[in-house]
C-alpha cells in the first residue's frame, strides 16, 4: 500500500524546514520532499493499520515542529537589513 500526503505552506523556506524536521526521524520507508511550497510525504506499508500508525506519528512531529519554531524563520526585513550592513 501507498499512502501519499502533500501540504502547501506560505513559503518554500517554509516546506524545506519542516521536511528537515521531519526527515530526521523518518524510517525506511517513509520519503519526503519538497516541490516549491509543498511538502510531499510518501510511504510505503504492508497494511493498513501500519500507514494508520506511521500517519500519525508523522502528523504529531509535523505538529510539534511547526509549534517549536522549526517553522518560524529571520522576519524579511531583518533578513533584507543584514544584506544591506
Amino acid at each position: 500500500m501507498t499512502v501519499r500526503l502533500s501540504r502547501s505552506y506560505a513559503t518554500s523556506a517554509e516546506a524545506r524546514r519542516l521536511a528537515a524536521a521531519l526527515a530526521a526521524d523518518n524510517p525506511p520507508f517513509v520519503r519526503v520532499e519538497v516541490g516549491g511550497r509543498t511538502i510531499v510525504v510518501r510511504l510505503r506499508v504492508r497494511s493498513a493499520a501500519s500507514a494508520r500508525a506511521t500517519l500519525d506519528d508523522l502528523l504529531a512531529c509535523a505538529q510539534a515542529a511547526e509549534r517549536a519554531g522549526a517553522m518560524a524563520g529571520p522576519p524579511a526585513s531583518r533578513t533584507r537589513g543584514a544584506a544591506r550592513k
